[in-house]
């Protein structure tokens, strides 16, 4: 099967190296840096001196799905097809989560195979369902049935044995329920490199685990850690260290001579408010709505009206309500379209702000021009609108208030995430990169050719 598939080894390839990558997701540059400094990580301090550990930037928006997306195929948004966690088909008209079938551009994993290469791949951000490769894949949060998120398939049977935990469960956190939350925590990671340690027995040339509790704490606990707030910012700690002494346990169990990246997708901060930038557009005229029949209130962004000039998705997205391209679309193209772009950028900067403070909330608006190109240019929103540090933009409707604080402790930002590989430089300082440049690396420390169109240049 596979040779049909994946195609065979080339006789004249150089000798067989192994990678393997490990993802902390949402694990800050600053934070880990700190962290290893001040010895609180030994395994990670050992680590990081034997290699280069650089500050990378992530994609926009933030967001862990567009991220390892970015990472997983080498290209932007607008080539592989993920812009957001939840996204939209403008006409007809709904709001939908993406999943790995919407990942539209080739990913490593895939490319590898394709090489020769076997690999093993469990819990990466946009890999359900699972696609064939040449080796094992388990998939990520997005399954909600283990039976269903593998490759192959009898590779579930052994993992629910195992006691395998697909993701946390963080509706505890949402209610109140925080110890019970990180027993759920510390279970999941558990479980996720009692799996690792169990398939690194079996052949491999690449692997890669990721982590997304660090995402799962940091959202709930990140700004009791950065205020010191007892007993969870002991728990908070106590947890990273639990994910140090998984790292030394790994690092004990990698085949001799083993390439190693470790990275983050994004970095973090405590959040303020949590800000509905539809409450700003409606009530600035821009979003109408109205409640679906049968219902009290309007519940989407589904529930616009046509005179709608923009509506927003999460985070901080926002669509012109463009005629021709939207189901109820009221914006003609040309100069009204550029007026109504160039109006929000304007205000959304000078106007949002928080009704407590009076500081402001965006920080800048990107035009979409500025960062996607590609064949699904067309599905991306018309701008980005970025927040200041401590304002987590959301997409939800008919909320009684601009801003508030809700129940995420922690938000995601875009300059801080980290990148690092052992025994070797990368060439490219703080910030001159991005998670995108993750696909051609992986290449470069396999000794395998980067394929043609990959637009994140390796960095060692």
């Amino acid at each position: 099967m596979f040779k049909s598939l994946f195609g065979r080894k080339n006789p004249e390839a150089p000798a067989a190296k192994k990678l393997f990558v490990l993802g902390l997701d949402g694990v800050p540059h600053s934070f880990i840096t700190a962290k290893t400094r001040a010895g609180e990580l030994p395994n990670l301090a050992a680590l990081f001196g034997q290699g280069a550990l650089r500050r990378m930037d992530s994609v926009q928006p933030c967001i862990s799905s567009v991220a390892w997306a970015s990472f997983q195929t080498g290209v932007n948004p607008a080539r592989h097809g993920i812009f957001g966690f939840v996204d939209r088909e403008p006409n007809p008209f709904k709001v939908f989560i993406p999943t790995g079938r919407n990942v539209s551009a080739q990913t490593l994993w895939e490319y590898l195979g394709r090489v020769g290469k076997k690999v093993c791949v469990i819990n990466v951000p946009m890999t359900y369902p699972p696609k064939p490769v040449n080796g094992k894949l388990v998939s990520c949060f997005l399954c909600t049935d283990l039976a269903k998120g593998t490759y192959p398939a009898d590779l579930a049977p052994r993992l629910k044995a195992m006691g395998y935990k697909i993701d946390a469960d963080a509706w505890l956190a949402r209610k109140g329920d925080k110890q019970g939350f990180l027993a759920d925590l510390n279970l999941a990671l558990e479980k996720r490199f009692a799996a690792t340690f169990e398939l690194m027995n079996e052949p491999w040339d690449f692997f890669q685990l990721h982590v997304m509790e660090t995402d799962r704490i940091n959202h709930f606990l990140w700004r009791s850690w950065d205020k010191d707030v007892a007993p969870w910012k002991a728990a908070f700690d106590d947890y990273y260290r639990k994910i140090d002494a998984c790292v030394g346990e790994l690092l004990a169990k990698l085949p001799e001579g083993c390439e190693l990246v470790v990275l983050s997708d994004h970095g973090f901060c405590s959040v303020e408010k949590e800000v509905y930038l539809n409450h700003w557009l409606e009530a600035q005229g821009y979003l109408l709505l109205a409640a679906a029949p049968g219902k009290e209130r309007p519940e989407s962004v589904a529930d616009m009206l046509p005179e709608t000039k923009a509506y927003s998705l999460i985070p901080g997205r926002v669509f012109v309500n463009l005629a021709g391209r939207e189901q109820k679309g009221s914006v003609a193209k040309g100069a009204a379209y550029e007026e109504v772009c160039r109006e929000l950028a304007e205000r959304m900067v000078a106007e949002v702000k928080d009704p407590e403070t009076g500081r402001p909330i965006v920080a800048r608006v990107i035009r979409r021009e500025e960062v996607y190109r590609g064949p699904h240019f067309e599905r991306a929103a018309d701008l980005i609108a970025i927040p200041h540090d401590g304002y987590d933009l959301k997409g939800n409707v008919a909320r009684p208030e601009l801003a508030v604080r809700g129940d995420l402790e922690g938000m995601h930002t875009f300059d801080d995430a980290f990148f690092f590989v052992r025994g070797r430089d990368i060439t490219k300082g703080d910030n001159q990169f991005s998670v995108m440049s993750g696909f051609a690396t992986c290449c470069q420390l396999l000794g395998v050719p980067v394929p043609e169109g990959i637009e994140g240049a390796g960095v060692v």
